[in-house]
């Protein structure tokens, strides 16, 4: 199928310029394409810069990894020993170490004191002292009942409001 040289659309030049640079454009196509890009010198600029960016990204040498990070391990090896291993995670001084067993004795101690000196009775009133007393309930609701309780499992106190169904007429 003869074509004419220009007969490209920019998308179609821009499909060759990127097969050209990939190293995949026939020689008959690439006749086509240079025709195209002497005609339009906005597109021989983005051919240009294209070219620029492929020859950046193909200069780039190409690093190992696996070679690259056993240099770094091997310096910093070099530069700093490995520390002597203790049985210790943290190190601190004597007095701190003293205050820290300290802490923790008394802690103990007073949480043992506290449950060998409580009695039932002073539960209980702790608990008493700490129910709270709904005196008044107010609702929106006609003919509603409120019904106070203190849960047990949770101390909380409780205010159930039901609506209470409507007595009959009685003169009926």
């Amino acid at each position: 199928m003869p074509s004419h040289p220009t007969d490209l659309s920019p998308s179609e030049a821009q499909h060759f310029m990127s097969q050209l640079l990939d190293g995949e454009l026939s020689p008959d196509d690439a006749d086509r394409l240079h025709a195209f890009l002497n005609g339009n010198p906005e597109a021989m600029d983005w051919m240009e810069s294209n070219q620029l960016i492929h020859d950046s990204e193909n200069a780039t040498p190409i690093i190992d990894v696996n070679s690259a990070w056993q240099n770094i391990e091997a310096n910093l090896a070099s530069q700093n020993p490995a520390p002597k291993k203790t049985g210790k995670l943290l190190h601190f001084p004597v007095l701190f170490q003293t205050l820290g067993y300290a802490a923790a004795l008394t802690l103990f101690a007073s949480l043992l004191w506290t449950s060998f000196i409580s009695s039932p009775d002073a539960n209980t009133e702790r608990y008493a002292a700490s129910e709270s007393v709904v005196e008044y309930v107010d609702t929106e609701i006609p003919d509603a009942s409120p019904i106070v309780y203190t849960d047990e499992a949770s101390g909380w106190t409780v205010v159930w409001v039901t609506e209470m169904d409507p007595m009959p007429d009685e003169t009926s």
